[in-house]
């Protein structure tokens, strides 16, 4: 917010499915209450699947701004966290913290959709979904 901008690490295309938190709680709800659900585990996963690319571009849209997003190329990036780290405040930075921006992290939710009946909603934010 400060600037106005974004940084993505390289093509920052790792494929995400943001799940509303609602859908979550609704979720959770049905696991308590549906027999099928006993002993078992779920993937909760939301109902669109997004680049990171595009799921930063829906923030901007929902703040009512023009996405800004800066590529900087993986290589820059790791030469970067390597100077940074010399620093004891960042001493903690790894280059793979940002390049899960490229690793897809989507889920089969199918399970949970036959036995809890989940359908969760696409991702769609408003300005009240986002932090003051």
């Amino acid at each position: 917010r400060r600037w106005g901008l974004f940084p993505l690490l390289g093509r920052a295309d790792g494929l995400r499915q943001p799940v509303h938190v609602e859908d979550v709680a609704t979720a959770c709800v049905s696991a308590l209450t549906v027999p099928a659900a006993g002993n078992r585990t779920y993937n909760l996963s939301g109902g669109e699947t997004l680049s990171y690319r595009e799921m930063a571009c829906h923030v901007f849209a929902a703040l009512g701004k023009i996405p800004h997003l800066v590529t900087i190329p993986r290589w820059l990036f790791r030469l970067g966290v390597t100077a940074f780290r010399l620093l004891p405040r960042y001493s903690n930075w790894t280059s793979e913290m940002a390049e899960r921006m490229n690793q897809d992290l989507v889920f089969d939710h199918s399970d949970a959709a036959r036995d809890l009946g989940f359908s969760p909603r696409p991702f769609r934010l408003s300005p009240q979904d986002l932090p003051a």
